[in-house]
């Protein structure tokens, strides 16, 4: 009898730390596609014409966005927040994202990439501080987990391999509608 407790406890442990390493491999790929994403930035808002002028798109609100907490998962939770200063006044905002990984359903894209849900399964909640020492905090559920993930493009094959690596972490998601 002791045999198979020690057995047992030998299995759970083996399982509960490749579940966790595979989570890892979710936040590794995740937190190395916001790299990618922010030096496609820099190049985009960077580019140098031939005569030294800069050319590309004009500067965006999005410009400002820094990833205070990239990809973390916590207790089987996905966590993203992010910072971006305001356009037209003094002060920035923090937006954290919270979902469960059993909740994600499908990896899409559209203007950016985004894990789907069910409704109402993405926590959502924005702290916004103000020049004048003012703040408000706001709080709502969504379907959507928004990766912020704009500037890339032909990544089909980051879906397939959020795919994969949900499966090996013991996820089941597929792969939406992917505009490029």
């Amino acid at each position: 009898m002791k045999l198979s407790k020690n057995t047992l406890i030998l299995l759970v442990t083996f399982l509960a730390n490749s579940i966790n390493a595979q989570t890892s491999t979710i936040s590794q790929l995740l937190q190395t596609t916001l790299q990618q994403e922010n030096k496609a930035r820099k190049m985009v808002y960077t580019e140098i014409d031939s005569l030294g002028n800069e050319i590309g798109l004009n500067k965006q609100d999005s410009d400002s966005l820094v990833a205070t907490e990239p990809f973390i998962i916590k207790k089987d939770s996905l966590f993203y927040t992010i910072k971006k200063e305001f356009s037209m006044e003094k002060g920035y905002y923090l937006e954290q994202q919270k979902v469960a990984l059993q909740d994600i359903i499908a990896v899409t894209k559209d203007i950016g990439i985004f894990f789907e849900t069910a409704l109402d399964k993405v926590q959502f909640i924005r702290k916004e501080y103000f020049e004048d020492s003012n703040s408000i905090k706001t709080s709502r559920k969504t379907d959507l987990f928004r990766t912020h993930f704009v500037s890339l493009k032909d990544n089909e094959y980051l879906a397939d391999e959020l795919i994969k690596a949900f499966k090996k972490a013991g996820y089941k998601i597929e792969k939406g509608y992917w505009y490029d």
